[in-house]
């Protein structure tokens, strides 16, 4: 694009709309433990939680800006005790559109037309390309309509918390994601997989 060029501007969309049109794009399974998760984020949305101040030491962009999502997830009762509020895990989503730089991804390039995906569960310990964590995201391309689904996983270097991401091929527009799945804290032992409530994001690509 030349120096001075500009897009149109998309017409907004409502938080409502876009949790509505990510969840239809995903068609996700919802087990008794993600509803539990739901209920939780819920009332934390509702209660006016802060949201939670971090960035995954592993992210490391020296061009382009990360696009926070719209809200924080919640795991509920998945940690070990003495971790987070009632054990629960939250979640937080992040997108970075390109053009962009990340040093530390595999192709660290993100040209225009793609985005970075990445999602960093609290509390949970070190991430590990053999853990097999099943955290999906799903994404719908508004202004071409163009859809699709990938599978996240550590392609950044371990990092304390896991924080698992994909690049994803969306084409340029407003594009709404919604990423759900688990993690499995391996400390945990006994303890069943972190299940997070699907978390919305809507990205200028």
């Amino acid at each position: 694009m030349a120096a001075g060029e500009a897009h149109a501007a998309p017409p907004p969309l409502g938080d409502v709309a876009a949790v509505r049109a990510a969840l239809q794009s995903a068609a996700m399974p919802i087990s008794t433990r993600t509803a539990q998760s739901i209920t939780t984020t819920i009332e934390r949305v509702a209660a006016g939680t802060p949201r939670y101040n971090y960035f995954p030491r592993s992210v490391h962009l020296v061009e382009g800006a990360a696009q926070p999502f719209l809200y924080d997830t919640t795991a509920a009762d998945c940690l070990p005790a003495g971790f987070g509020e009632q054990n629960d895990s939250v979640g937080i989503a992040r997108a970075i559109a390109g053009p962009a730089v990340d040093e530390n991804l595999p192709v660290p390039v993100i040209p225009p037309g793609k985005v970075n995906v990445f999602f960093s569960g609290m509390n949970t310990a070190m991430s590990s390309p053999l853990q097999g964590d099943l955290v999906e995201v799903a994404w719908l391309n508004l202004t071409t309509m163009q859809s699709g689904r990938a599978p996240l996983y550590q392609e950044r270097p371990a990092d304390y918390i896991v924080t698992l991401s994909n690049t994803l091929e969306t084409g340029r527009g407003t594009i709404v994601f919604v990423v759900f799945g688990s993690i499995l804290d391996n400390t945990s032992r006994a303890l069943p997989p972190c299940d997070y409530a699907p978390v919305v994001g809507v990205v200028q690509a």
